[in-house]
């Protein structure tokens, strides 16, 4: 096969910089840590909502969402963390084809699958939060029934849309070029538009709901506290603080990830250009695309006052069973 000049990711360009050792070792365990914490930080908020459904607790819509996007960034950073782990070791674990399919693969539909979710976050709260005289309003009964199989039809297209890799996606054969482990051959130019115009009218259509819906949260969130400003009985303000908070993290949540979504595209542009080569942009292209997943867990874990709650009376029985076991074990037989 004839190489591609096709623009290469910034998932190309970290594996080859790792798997060819021109990474800094510094800067290497920077990145496995940063992305280990991230795959802990999703455990952890996946670890957290399972173990309130097995306790009983029903899972809302957003909840359900939440551990859909958690699950999403696991898989994606532990691809990444392999791929980069087994290059700063010298192991070379993507050399054959099926490797080379096998990891682009995952990773292109777990990136999709982010951006989509995020935005299903962001339309789910704001129905969630509707007031009774929108239309929106009519959707909060049918959203229960409706969210797994929802969350199940995002695989689809985002599958479809990647499976171009798979044929594309060859490893190559000339073993000294440590620039070309995995690259792209031709398909036809039509089909490939086809492909690149589905990839970008997919992150137009998830950013314009997310901002659509922020804005509509954000303006809703104003005129509630108008309205708490005129009301005279305070028995009536506690009611909507969880709803409230929750929407307010939502919107952070979506502000983060604009904002490394931003921060990827231009680090993207600029190394498909004629700075390819720059060394510090091809740093900062290790870090940014796995910011928002790594960051993301902790946002939703440090905001949620159920997950604090959780946490204080778990480590809070800890701390009180603790001292009764010293006094039993110091009592006289």
């Amino acid at each position: 096969f004839h190489t591609f000049p096709f623009p290469r990711t910034l998932f190309f360009l970290e594996l080859q910089k790792f798997a060819s050792g021109s990474v800094d070792v510094a800067l290497g365990v920077s990145f496995l840590s940063k992305t280990g914490v991230g795959i802990l930080g999703n455990s952890l908020l996946i670890t957290y909502y399972l173990t309130s459904f097995l306790l009983g607790s029903k899972l809302m819509p957003t909840d359900l969402t939440i551990v859909h996007l958690a699950t999403v960034h696991t898989v994606m950073l532990l691809t990444r963390w392999i791929v980069m782990a087994s290059g700063m070791l010298g192991l070379h674990l993507v050399q054959n084809d099926a490797e080379c399919k096998l990891f682009t693969y995952v990773y292109r539909i777990t990136r999709a699958l982010s951006i989509c979710t995020t935005a299903l976050l962001s339309v789910v709260q704001a129905i969630t939060i509707s007031p009774s005289n929108s239309y929106l309003f009519q959707l909060k009964v049918q959203i229960p029934n409706d969210i797994l199989p929802v969350l199940a039809i995002l695989w689809i297209p985002n599958s479809l849309i990647s499976t171009n890799l798979l044929f594309q996606m060859f490893a190559s054969s000339n073993t000294t070029n440590m620039d070309a482990n995995c690259y792209l051959v031709p398909i036809n130019t039509l089909l490939q538009g086809l492909i690149l115009t589905f990839m970008a009218l997919r992150d137009i259509l998830s950013l314009g709901l997310m901002s659509c819906c922020s804005g509509y949260m954000v303006l809703l969130l104003h005129r509630h506290g108008q309205q708490v400003q005129h009301l005279h009985s305070p028995s009536q303000v506690p009611k909507t603080l969880p709803e409230k908070r929750a929407t307010q993290t939502i919107v952070l949540l979506v502000s983060c990830f604009v904002v490394f979504y931003c921060g990827d595209l231009v680090l993207s542009l600029f190394l498909g250009s004629s700075m390819k080569n720059n060394a510090a942009l091809l740093n900062a292209a290790m870090f940014v695309p796995s910011g928002y997943a790594t960051i993301s867990p902790f946002v939703l874990l440090t905001c949620d006052r159920r997950v604090i709650k959780f946490l204080t009376n778990f480590l809070g029985n800890r701390i009180i069973k603790s001292p009764q076991k010293t006094m039993l074990s110091a009592r006289p037989l």
